[in-house]
């Protein structure tokens, strides 16, 4: 009678153990790919670049997200008729429409 209970019971053990060491294997497979260097290298977002005055800010830091509209809450001076200020890391650029950088704000 022992072993007519005792052999379901071994039966479920042994297919939860097997599907566990399966999922633990196929979840290492399942690693996410590591990103190509070429991709990290030419993204203008990876790159930690400083410009200075006379430089042409690269077009993807012109988008509109990077304009800072309250300069006044950066500490950084009035922008001139025809410029704005742009918000790149740590660092504010004051910049024509054309992206050429008039000054370089340290702000805070």
């Amino acid at each position: 009678m022992k072993t007519k209970k005792a052999l379901p019971a071994l039966l479920l053990i042994a297919g939860v153990l097997t599907a566990s060491a399966s999922f633990a294997q196929g979840k290492s497979k399942m690693a996410a790919p590591a990103a190509p260097a070429s991709a990290s290298a030419t993204s203008p977002y990876m790159q930690v670049e400083e410009w200075k005055k006379g430089d042409r800010l690269p077009t993807e830091f012109r988008d509109r997200q990077y304009v800072i509209d309250d300069w006044k809450q950066y500490s950084l001076p009035a922008p001139r008729k025809g410029t704005h200020w742009v918000g790149v890391g740590a660092n504010y650029y004051l910049v024509t429409p054309s992206g050429v950088i008039q000054q370089v704000g340290a702000g805070t």
